[in-house]
């Protein structure tokens, strides 16, 4: 992984930790100003890493614009946090890190699913899946049921997809031939791609879009997939 970005995961990262916390810990104790420079000044320079010509930037600066937890923070966190654990996979895949790659991606495509549960005002499957009351088959299954029942045009796909890079990462097979290796996380990262890219859809018909432009997430996708 080149140097820029190795740094600028931690860096980012980290401030995304923050931002989570900010907005679903109430008992969070951090400086906002800096907070907010920190998420800004990350999404500058992945701007930069992805040559997105100020796409990812100008989205994050709108988001961010005015700053507080009721108003854009959780669109500023999924994209941020989507944008830069892909990139680092397409990265690791480079690098011939195939597991890592698979890993980054399964993260991306766990916290995709959480928002089309919590669109669905159906955050209760979060709970039970993160509780390990149910695996993540049955966790999917459940948000199919869900989507199905407010008439989501073929939420199944979304769900075979999903289950498929979910597979990948959670059953990694280390012996099988570096080719073989590469081709998985390959999968595995655009199957979360598409996962994302379809969850944009499911939740415009769910009436709680995503903040940032379709167009100019579906370009920074293409960005991201285009590294492979």
């Amino acid at each position: 992984m080149a140097v820029g970005l190795v740094s600028l995961d931690l860096r980012l990262s980290r401030a995304l930790r923050e931002l989570h916390d900010y907005l679903w810990n109430p008992e969070w104790k951090g400086d906002e100003t800096s907070l907010r420079a920190d998420l800004l000044r990350g999404a500058r320079s992945l701007d930069t890493a992805l040559g997105a010509k100020g796409r990812l930037r100008d989205s994050a600066a709108e988001l961010a614009k005015p700053w507080s937890r009721e108003h854009q923070g959780s669109s500023l966190f999924e994209l941020l946090d989507d944008a830069l654990g892909l990139a680092v996979a397409t990265e690791h895949v480079q690098k011939g890190k195939f597991r890592e790659a698979t890993a980054r991606s399964q993260a991306v495509l766990e916290s995709t699913t959480i928002g089309v549960c919590s669109a669905a005002r159906s955050f209760q499957l979060v709970e039970d899946w993160e509780a390990k009351k149910v695996d993540f088959q049955a966790y999917t299954a459940k948000l199919l049921d869900v989507l199905l029942a407010r008439f989501i045009l073929d939420p199944g796909q979304f769900k075979r997809v999903a289950d498929a890079v979910h597979e990948f990462a959670a059953n990694w097979d280390g012996s099988a031939p570096k080719d073989e290796q590469a081709f998985a996380a390959r999968a595995a990262i655009e199957g979360t791609v598409w996962c994302v890219s379809r969850s944009i859809g499911i939740r415009a018909m769910l009436g709680d879009p995503t903040k940032v432009p379709e167009n100019d997430f579906g370009a920074i996708l293409k960005l991201i997939v285009r590294r492979l």
